[in-house]
């Protein structure tokens, strides 16, 4: 949650900054079985922001296998070997394929990287 809130306010503090934020929730705790609620999903109110549920991890799991052959490993953010609360940040030429392309910023948890997000901003 707090990672959430945290990257709400850098898209305050950059209004005009052409970015977008793809936000996926997913179950890694016990009480975590349901999708995020209204309240939850509230926390990111911008409108370049996208919110997914994604229940089976399919992302984290992409995520955890393209980077494990090209990017540095994020000191943190994974629990029962579910990546969570990371932040990656693409720069505008990324190339998406079949592999996720290589970010600028691959770390967390979110609401302790902030500073390196936002200097990766355009």
């Amino acid at each position: 949650m707090r990672g959430a809130s945290a990257m709400q306010q850098v898209l305050q503090q950059h209004p005009q900054a052409r970015l977008r934020v793809f936000a996926v929730w997913e179950p890694v705790r016990f009480v975590d079985w349901q999708r995020p609620s209204t309240a939850n999903l509230a926390r990111l109110s911008d409108p370049r922001v996208s919110q997914f549920w994604d229940h089976d991890h399919l992302l984290a799991n992409q995520i955890a296998r393209d980077a494990a052959a090209d990017q540095t490993q994020a000191n943190c953010c994974e629990a029962k070997s579910i990546l969570f609360d990371l932040a990656a940040v693409y720069p505008a030429s990324a190339t998406w394929s079949d592999h996720l392309p290589h970010a600028n910023v691959f770390d967390g948890p979110i609401v302790d990287i902030i500073p390196k997000v936002q200097a990766a901003l355009p």
